[in-house]
């Protein structure tokens, strides 16, 4: 099932891109993520915030609980996420070598199970 295709009940997680020097600085050492495009039927639903790391890292490394998400200041049809503690390593949740090609190309939704227990990015989005 695609994450566009979850059900809502399912859905607690945003997966959002980032290149390395957004993801040292705002993600690991500020603890928050701005500038995220949320649907605003999903904007209660998340939970959790898992970061994939652009080339070369090319996979999801990291992910932090959110303890809130207000308007971002830049923009008001974006938001900022506030983590509840620091991201952890998960992973490195990477693309399935042997499947077909999954490309993340803007923030996408799952659920916090799918993702601690991926292997690979199609185990996280389908």
């Amino acid at each position: 099932m695609s994450s566009a295709a979850m059900l809502d009940n399912e859905i607690d997680t945003i997966v959002v891109l980032s290149h390395e020097d957004n993801f040292q600085g705002m993600f690991l050492n500020e603890n928050h993520w701005c500038a995220i495009n949320i649907g605003r039927s999903k904007i209660s639903l998340i939970k959790y915030i898992a970061i994939y790391r652009v080339a070369p890292v090319s996979a999801i490394t990291h992910m932090a609980p959110v303890s809130n998400i207000t308007p971002w200041e830049m923009d008001n049809t974006k938001y900022c996420l506030k983590f509840a503690e620091p991201a952890r390593m998960v992973g490195p949740i990477e693309q399935d070598q042997s499947g077909p090609t999954m490309t993340m190309r803007g923030s996408r939704y799952t659920s916090f199970d799918r993702l601690t227990n991926a292997r690979t990015l199609s185990d996280v989005f389908n």
